[in-house]
């Protein structure tokens, strides 16, 4: 595939999800100052959040992902960036990741823990975080209730948390993606848009499927 098509299709996508960054900034705005926090961004993707952590709190990121046509991307923004001594990419799945105990101030999982199973995840992800540091998890908005007693058993507190329901979902991505990909000049691109497509098409057959939630866990 020619790369430069492919690193349209990826800039596209990473303009749509900009829209959603406010987000994760809104449910951090509680958050203590950091001084130059070790971060753990998991599943990484093309680093639209890795790169807006590394710059809002000086921090240094490890951006892991199994994707590694992705991570060539994230590695492309950056050196164009003003973070590249920050972030470090590596092409790898979580549990696969050497690192010492409670290594990290704060990590990121935005879709991981949906992927892997919840309980298993938190509890393998927790052990990695220093204590008194912070677990931002992005999931799926469901099991609600038996998510927060898993994290409270494991000696953590949710301390904020944001509902993003459909009509964000639709408004601030799926809405701006679905017009993007329709547009004349994207139209020799519409083939790496599969997948978005089809999501898409879920989308305005069942909109209410489309809710995610955040939590910010502080590790006792």
């Amino acid at each position: 595939m020619d790369i430069k098509m492919k690193y349209e299709y990826f800039t596209i996508r990473d303009r749509c999800r900009m829209r959603l960054v406010k987000y994760l900034e809104q449910v951090l705005n509680d958050m203590p100052e950091f001084n130059n926090p070790r971060v753990l961004d998991i599943g990484c993707g093309s680093g639209v959040p890795t790169l807006w952590l590394a710059e809002k709190y000086r921090a240094t990121v490890t951006a892991i992902d199994t994707d590694k046509q992705l991570l060539d991307f994230l590695e492309h923004k950056i050196q164009r960036s003003t973070t590249s001594s920050r972030v470090e990419t590596k092409n790898v799945s979580f549990f696969d990741l050497v690192t010492e105990p409670e290594w990290f101030d704060l990590i990121l999982a935005e879709g991981f823990l949906n992927v892997v199973g919840f309980e298993m995840g938190f509890k393998r992800v927790i052990a990695k975080i220093k204590k008194k540091g912070y677990f931002i998890i992005h999931d799926e908005y469901k099991d609600h209730d038996k998510k927060i007693a898993l994290i409270h058993e494991n000696n953590c507190k949710i301390v904020n948390s944001l509902l993003l329901d459909e009509a964000i979902w639709w408004r601030d991505f799926y809405g701006q993606l679905d017009e993007k990909i329709n547009k004349p000049e994207n139209i020799h691109l519409r083939s790496l848009f599969f997948n978005e497509i089809n999501e898409i098409d879920q989308y305005k057959k069942n909109p209410s499927l489309f809710k995610s939630i955040y939590y910010v866990v502080l590790k006792s």
